[in-house]
């Protein structure tokens, strides 16, 4: 499979199907291949790539705290594999990686989707986030560090209707999270220019002169939504997908919902 030589790092990435360039930026917990059961579907109709951020899957590297070097990963990636711009779908962190990069240099995108990005999180988050941080830093306290990361996953896969998605999901999918769990435990230590991309400002990124689309879980945690309806004050163009009956975890729920909800233009 190829590779790209960042500095620091070597990338993996795959590239599926033939036409636009479509890049998916996974998000924190997962790896490149979060994405399986939707690839093929995309690449039906678009040249997909997708690939594992640094510090995940098999881009080998300590876990990452500072968010500018996802985000200048991305860039480079974009720059190196993307024979023209491409539209950048990113889901969760990966959103975030993609709104950081769309603050200052849209050079190389055609459209940003973001999908349930916790941008400004530390800012905006709730009660039960706050709850969910606290029991995931008692376990990592006490060692049990697929446990601290388990506290995660249930908290931003919880289902309005009740449960949660991770515990849903096959043990495939829960067991590549699992082999995850130390940049999940990195990002939550605090950082200047961390997770939440905190001081990339809401502006720099409303005003990117590229179009944008959020998409929503309808049983997804509400404050992801009330981070949509923040943003969405300052984008009066940006469009809004709902996808019905899933959570923050939509690509695995309903793969062909969400492929409808990032390709509708």
């Amino acid at each position: 499979m190829p590779s790209l030589d960042v500095p620091g790092c070597t990338l993996y990435y795959e590239v599926h199907g033939t036409g636009e360039p479509m890049v998916l930026v996974h998000g924190t917990g997962a790896d490149s291949s979060t994405w399986n059961p939707v690839v093929d579907l995309l690449a039906a109709d678009a040249q997909v790539i997708v690939y594992d951020r640094r510090g995940y899957g098999r881009s080998a590297h300590r876990p990452v705290r500072d968010y500018r070097v996802h985000t200048n990963d991305l860039r480079l990636l974009l720059e190196a594999v993307c024979e023209r711009p491409a539209h950048v779908v990113g889901w969760s962190s990966g959103g975030n990686v993609s709104m950081a990069l769309a603050a200052t240099d849209t050079s190389r995108m055609r459209s940003l989707c973001v999908v349930e990005p916790p941008f400004h999180s530390l800012r905006l988050a709730d009660r039960g986030v706050l709850a969910a941080t606290t029991r995931l830093k008692w376990q990592q306290f006490r060692g049990r560090r697929v446990e601290a990361g388990e506290e995660f996953f249930r908290s931003v896969y919880a289902l309005t209707s009740g449960g949660n998605a991770y515990d849903l999901a096959d043990e495939h999918v829960r067991e590549g999270m699992r082999r995850n769990v130390e940049p999940v435990l990195a990002e939550f230590d605090i950082h200047p220019f961390g997770v939440a991309i905190e001081l990339v400002p809401t502006r720099a990124v409303a005003n990117a002169p590229v179009p944008m689309t959020w998409v929503l879980g309808g049983q997804s945690p509400r404050w992801l939504h009330r981070t949509h309806a923040r943003f969405a004050r300052h984008r009066p163009d940006l469009r809004t997908v709902m996808v019905p009956h899933v959570g923050h975890l939509a690509h695995d729920q309903d793969p062909v919902a969400f492929v409808e909800a990032v390709t509708a233009r």
